[in-house]
Formats: C-alpha cells, sequence, structure tokens
C-alpha cells in the first residue's frame, strides 16, 4: 500500500519518517554517492522537507519502507526555482496551487525493481498520480536523471523538457550525473492506460492511519483517501472510529466493503464524528452498514 504523508496524518508516522530520512542518506549518501548531502546523523534531510510537504511511502505490512517519493509545492521553494533554476532553458517550471513539483524518488532494495520483485515504483507512480489527479493538480515538474527520462518516454504520459540535459555533481568527490528539467501534464486516461499496462487492478492507496492502520490493508480509490484526509484535519480527535472501520471491513464481503467504503467518505460532509465516542465501538456490527446512522 501507498500511504500518503501530509501536515494533517504526520503526528502518526513519527518513527517511519524517521526512517525514511535515514533510509534516504543511505541510497543517495552512502550508495550514490552524493557527498553533499552527508551528514554526520545519517539523516538526510533538506529545505525542501517542509511543513507542506506531502510523502508517499510505500509501506509493508510490519510499516518498513520499500520505496518512497515527495511532493512540493511550486508556490515555494522547489529544486527547479532555486538549486537548477538555470537549467530550465525552454520553458519555466509553472507556479501555482495546481502545480507540484517531485523530488527524492527512492527504492530500498533493488529487488523491488524487477517484474519478479513486485516494482514497488508501480504502485508508487500510480498512488501518486491517482492522489494529484483526485486533488487537481495538473502537473508534476522536477530535475530527474536522464535515463530515467528515457524510460519514461516509453509510457503514455505527456512528458516534455523544460531545458535539456545538464551535468551535475563531480565536486567533493561526488560522481558526475546527467539530467534534465521535465513537466508531467497529468491525465486521467493516461493513467488508465498505466495501470492496465502495469496490469494493476486494485485500488493501492491506503487510508494513511499511521500504526493504527490495519494489518491487512485494503486499497481505497483517492476520492475516499482524500474524504478521510479531510475529516482527520477536521477532527483529529476522532481517528481511531476510521480505524476502526478500515479494520472492520477486512473481515466483510466485497459489497459491504465498497458500502462501508462509501459511508467513510461521507463522513466528513455529514460530520457524524461529531457524536462518536469510545463507546459506539461497542455497537459496532460489520454486516450492518446501517451503523453509521448510529
Amino acid at each position: 500500500m501507498i500511504h500518503v504523508i501530509n501536515k494533517h496524518n504526520r503526528h502518526l508516522y513519527y518513527s517511519v519518517l524517521d526512517d525514511m530520512h535515514r533510509l534516504r542518506h543511505k541510497v543517495f549518501v552512502e550508495q550514490r554517492g552524493w557527498k553533499k548531502l552527508e551528514k554526520l546523523d545519517g539523516y538526510e534531510i533538506d529545505e525542501f522537507d517542509n511543513e507542506e510537504t506531502t510523502y508517499f511511502l510505500k509501506l509493508d505490512r510490519d510499516m518498513r519502507i520499500l520505496g518512497g517519493m515527495r511532493m512540493c509545492p511550486t508556490t515555494g521553494p522547489t529544486q527547479l526555482n532555486t538549486i537548477f533554476k538555470d537549467t530550465c532553458v525552454l520553458d519555466p517550471q509553472p507556479v501555482g496551487a495546481e502545480h507540484y513539483e517531485w523530488s527524492r524518488y527512492f527504492i530500498v532494495d533493488t529487488k523491488y525493481r524487477s517484474a519478479l520483485g513486485k516494482p514497488v515504483h508501480y504502485e508508487l507512480y500510480a498512488g501518486i498520480l491517482e492522489y494529484a489527479i483526485a486533488r487537481g493538480i495538473k502537473t508534476l515538474s522536477g530535475f530527474i536523471e536522464t535515463a530515467t527520462y528515457t524510460r519514461s518516454l516509453n509510457m503514455p504520459w505527456d512528458m516534455k523538457q523544460l531545458g535539456l540535459p545538464a551535468e551535475y555533481g563531480g565536486s567533493h568527490g561526488e560522481p558526475i550525473g546527467y539530467g534534465l528539467p521535465t513537466i508531467l501534464t497529468l491525465d486521467t486516461i493516461a493513467l488508465r492506460k498505466t495501470k492496465i499496462f502495469w496490469r494493476m487492478r486494485k485500488p493501492v492507496l491506503s487510508l494513511s492511519l499511521g500504526e493504527l492502520t490495519p494489518f491487512a490493508e485494503i486499497g481505497f480509490k483517492p476520492a475516499v483517501v482524500l474524504a478521510v484526509e479531510e475529516f482527520i484535519a477536521e477532527h483529529p480527535e476522532h481517528i481511531e472510529i476510521v480505524a476502526a472501520y478500515a479494520e472492520a471491513l477486512q473481515a466483510v464481503d466485497a459489497s459491504t466493503r465498497i458500502k462501508a467504503a462509501e459511508v467513510i467518505a461521507d463522513l466528513s460532509d455529514q460530520e457524524l464524528a461529531i457524536d462518536f465516542s469510545p463507546s459506539m465501538l461497542n455497537k459496532i456490527n460489520v454486516t450492518n452498514i446501517s451503523v453509521a446512522a448510529q
């Protein structure tokens, strides 16, 4: 499952985010040789890891990180308007609430890149694109490796260059790398074709409830994930009730899961949670979806 972590639920992921920064140091500094990012505490973090950053992490059932990426709003500092601002010689990075930058893509173990290893990046990219489209985000830009850009041309994506390939690194013992600024215009049809190409039939987004996330997760459509995200933002004291519903869904049939997912999506609008209390958990009957009215 892909967990979406932002300012609304990051307090549920303190240990996971700590692991993420340490894994990023291992991947980018120790393995790839980005010496400028090296820290004595082994904790890779920069100015783009801030309050407005959204993280997408592929976690296994034990909450261990298999891969990840981050997404930053262009209304604030980004890599393309600071570090790599001189590379956008064809077109500038678009700025606004509908335009985000993605960066710090990593896979912890190379075995998860192969077809036999159930590629983590399939779920990761699909989850990010689904979430971004549901949020009304129009483009994702960023400075990516030239090899990654070349591979992306095989996908049904509208990805273009904002500049020409440029060399980076080469100082302080760093290896020389080659990358370029690109922009991906988000498209629901292209996303659908991508999931068909990758043979992805099930939703990949988690309800992102941190340690409260059920052990055997089921994926949810972006609309439900966004509704729960909004609910958590407005009613942080009632996160447990959403987790209880998600856990209850594991033991019921598919039709009941669909109905229960719809109930969760409606919670924020109906604001039923203002009457929730721990005693309500004793009333839950997962085979009777009318529990929502209780």
